[in-house]
């Protein structure tokens, strides 16, 4: 495979998937995209590449970018991931893939019409904890999952507002539409799918400054083509330590993360045949990290991984492993969540291989 040529667009996030990128062996950075300018020097000022913008037009038009990673604020990643396919590049996508259905299949179907790599970026499926999960899993010690449980509590309480005031995205952007972290890992795990799902949401009295319309939490009960029972819980605004937490309950043995912090490293588990009433506690570590890689943040396991993984889906080395129909998996129970929200009905959730 020749160098890819990458651009990325969005640089808050996006800087540390740049970092990844310029210093692969198999790719050169050759543009950067974000309408604040001054993020805009400071990362061209880092990386060097040939070119920057402040226009994503301009970045869908270079024929000299093979492939782009979209890390923009969330409700513009189908428009963005879709004009890019259309265009003939390749796209790495942050979560979620979209955030309506229609967002979802239009990825799905210019995906299929262009025969470009679409992956989405969730990194949950790469932690620690959760390679040990997929460990479990496919020697048979689990076997069938029959129940799960997510949990993902963030606090983005400094993100609601830009220096000046002003409202961002995030401050109305409701929970379960950030489903991802929590489904990715048993989906990407299992191949199975969500079929329908019933949600709810609740608030604390006291106004924290998140939008009012906004929920503090929501949850979801979800059904799987399998059978499998799985609760969702998402809070973007709790008086509680921000973390994650995940469990698998199988017929032959079950799985859970430790919870904040030490999710990512810690797994828990107890197979068939164990007698203590303990279940095996393991601390797991991030594997090996290649020779070029050099700090590119906090989340740097995961995203060189990603990275991997991305460039040799294009080349053709392996499957992708989150393509368009996984990645809409991951993120349409998040979406018919809301329609349940809304109704107080359980929702019916579109298989895009289907579209």
């Amino acid at each position: 495979m020749d160098t890819l040529n990458i651009g990325i667009v969005g640089l808050r996030f996006g800087r540390t998937w740049m970092n990844g990128f310029r210093h692969h062996p198999r790719c050169r950075l050759v543009g950067l995209c974000d309408l604040d300018a001054g993020a805009l020097e400071r990362a061209a000022s880092e990386a060097g590449p040939d070119r920057v913008t402040e226009r994503f037009e301009e970045m869908v038009a270079d024929p000299g970018i093979d492939a782009v990673a979209v890390f923009t604020p969330a409700p513009l990643h189908a428009e963005h991931s879709t004009a890019l396919l259309r265009a003939g590049k390749h796209v790495l996508s942050a979560v979620p893939a979209a955030v309506t259905e229609e967002g979802c299949r239009d990825i799905v179907l210019a995906a299929r019409a262009s025969g470009r790599v679409y992956m989405m970026a969730e990194n949950w499926p790469y932690e620690p904890s959760v390679l040990k999960a997929q460990a479990l899993y496919k020697a048979g010690k689990l076997g069938t999952l029959y129940y799960g449980e997510a949990e993902y509590l963030h606090h983005t309480e400094s993100l609601w507002f830009t220096p000046d005031g002003t409202p961002t995205w995030r401050r109305s952007f409701p929970p379960l539409l950030y489903p991802t972290h929590g489904l990715g890992p048993y989906l990407h795990m299992t191949g199975d799918r969500f079929t329908e799902v019933t949600a709810h949401a609740v608030s604390g009295e006291m106004a924290p400054g998140a939008d009012p319309e906004r929920s503090w939490l929501e949850l979801a009960m979800l059904r799987s083509e399998r059978g499998c029972l799985f609760k969702l819980m998402n809070s973007f605004c709790n008086v509680h330590p921000g973390g994650h937490y995940l469990s698998f309950y199988g017929d032959r043995g079950s799985f859970e993360t430790d919870r904040g912090k030490k999710a990512r490293t810690v797994a828990n588990f107890w197979l068939q045949g164990d007698t203590t009433r303990e279940m095996t506690r393991e601390a797991c570590t991030y594997p090996s990290l290649p020779d070029y890689v050099q700090d590119i943040g906090s989340h740097a396991g995961p995203a060189v991984r990603i990275i991997e993984d991305f460039v040799r889906s294009i080349a053709g080395d392996i499957p992708v492993p989150i393509g368009p129909e996984l990645s809409a998996d991951m993120t349409l129970p998040g979406i018919c969540a809301q329609a349940s929200i809304r109704t107080g009905e359980t929702v019916q959730i579109s298989d895009p291989r289907a579209w």
